[in-house]
């Protein structure tokens, strides 16, 4: 029995010892079968038992990090505008000067001048990093602390659950998006999405691993019978809201509108929207704030529905317009004229882009990145040309690692990603943000992950994605302070 047991263990050893010769003389460390690739470890990563040593940098980062979000009092006195003085540095964000103006100050002219008589639009496109409202809540919540204005913003008709409010959308809505489930023509919404409704239920295959759509190679089945579609939300009262807008166009036929308290049922008045080839707006004062509200919508045809807006009469609002695996390039579709009309009509100011997550994991190449620079220059040079007196913030794709035979490390083109997206931004006279090197650049991500603020593949949880918005609104506050530091000059020299 013991001379069995060592010949077990003698042949294992031999076993070992063979493939490791083999994937030391194989070339590329890798033998092909068929599709199949069976890859060994050399010899060196066998024996190398060295571990890469804390990313310091970002450790130190994230204990201020930490600090200032903890002390509400710190937190405040950091944020506080009445403080205004000369420019400090600004560590992570570039606000490009061109001819005495810089990116971001339409931006902070309509911060300044109109607040206080309607709502000032701030875009937060992005990927799944802010799918659901995430992120984007953060901002919101800053944002209306600091210069008024309640509610959520844009809800699309249909979409998967957002963690900001409690959404119930009938069965007949169909979605299509910018990404997934192309529209028969180019009329998306500014989101990238475009929503309308059938007679019958749209059955379809739900994947919460993809937006919910249907799918390109699938055509609905339809079921069921429907006179109207509606779309019902419920708030917190902290998000109270009074004003209800509804984004629609290429509408052949009148639809009425009809709003009810959703809590009790009670039908509070019926509108008309009108028909229109072109992109409406449709606003609507509440008498009182409805915290449960419900839409019904009845027409003999569905027009284009683009989202309701909820939001207060005045003060700033952040619109989540946000597609799980989107990389910003489907925005390029949008009819050019009809992107430009959703701008202005929503009062769109400011415009932030955080993509590149989905492309991290295949540039491998400079030849890769410049195409990732040109692709992101033409996005930035579409808004500015639908909207030449916009501002518009690119946020950098933040730190991200992949599993190999030693475990987690970034990967190795994000330095050089990041460096394209900064080249786009810059280029078309954008303001940018340097995600990256917020969290403390290569292998950071490790970090964030041990203190359970992300994930290693980028994404963020709730306490991750508060310091990282929380961090990007101080950053715009900085610069606004100076914006507002240098009219106070440039007013009394006058």
């Amino acid at each position: 029995m013991k001379n069995k047991r060592l010949e077990i263990w003698f042949i294992i050893l031999l076993a070992e010892v063979l493939l490791i010769g083999v994937a030391y003389l194989a070339p590329f460390n890798a033998l092909s079968w068929a599709d199949n690739t069976v890859k060994f470890m050399s010899l060196k990563e066998m024996t190398d038992f060295h571990q890469e040593d804390p990313n310091t940098v970002a450790d130190s980062l994230l204990q201020q990090y930490l600090a200032d979000t903890s002390d509400v009092d710190t937190l405040l006195n950091r944020r506080n505008l009445s403080k205004i003085g000369p420019k400090k540095k600004n560590l992570y964000l570039i606000n490009p000067e061109v001819e005495g103006s810089t990116a971001l100050d339409p931006f902070f002219y309509a911060l300044q001048h109109e607040k206080d008589t309607g709502v000032i639009r701030i875009a937060h496109y992005g990927d799944s990093q802010l799918e659901g409202d995430r992120m984007s809540c953060v901002m919101r919540e800053e944002f209306h602390e600091k210069f008024g204005g309640s509610g959520v913003g844009y809800v699309p008709l249909k979409d998967l659950s957002p963690i900001s409010y409690t959404r119930n959308s009938s069965g007949n809505w169909a979605r299509y998006s910018v990404f997934h489930d192309k529209y028969s023509n180019s009329y998306y919404g500014i989101s990238g999405l475009v929503f309308n409704f059938s007679r019958h239920r749209i059955v379809q295959q739900v994947d919460d691993s993809a937006a919910v759509s249907l799918s390109d190679s699938a055509k609905p089945v339809y079921s069921g019978s429907y006179n109207s579609a509606s779309l019902a939300v419920k708030l917190s009262p902290r998000l109270s809201y009074n004003k209800v807008g509804v984004l629609y166009g290429r509408a052949s036929e009148p639809t009425f509108l009809d709003y009810f308290n959703g809590e009790s049922g009670e039908l509070i008045r019926t509108d008309t929207l009108a028909p229109s080839s072109q992109v409406q707006l449709h606003k609507r004062v509440l008498d009182q704030p409805v915290l449960k509200l419900k839409l019904e919508f009845r027409s003999a045809a569905s027009p284009d529905f683009y989202g309701v807006y909820l939001d207060a009469l005045n003060g700033v609002q952040v619109d989540n317009y946000a597609i799980r695996g989107h990389s910003g390039d489907g925005l390029l579709l949008i009819d050019d004229e009809h992107l430009a009309r959703m701008i202005k009509l929503l009062n769109t100011k400011l415009i932030i882009f955080q993509y590149g997550a989905n492309v991290v994991p295949y540039i491998r190449s400079e030849k890769a990145c410049k195409s990732i620079e040109d692709l992101y220059y033409r996005i930035f040079m579409k808004f500015k040309k639908a909207a030449p007196d916009i501002s518009i913030l690119v946020v950098s794709s933040g730190d991200m690692a992949r599993g190999g035979t030693g475990g987690y490390t970034s990967y190795e083109w994000l330095p050089k990603i990041v460096e394209a997206q900064k080249n786009a931004a810059l280029k078309a006279h954008c303001a940018f943000f340097d995600l990256f090197h917020m969290m403390g650049g290569s292998n950071s991500i490790m970090v964030w992950n041990a203190k359970k603020l992300a994930v290693t593949n980028g994404h963020f949880s709730g306490s991750g994605q508060q310091i990282i918005a929380s961090e990007l609104v101080d950053a715009l506050m900085m610069e606004y302070n100076y914006y507002l530091h240098k009219t106070r000059k440039s007013n009394n020299k006058k």
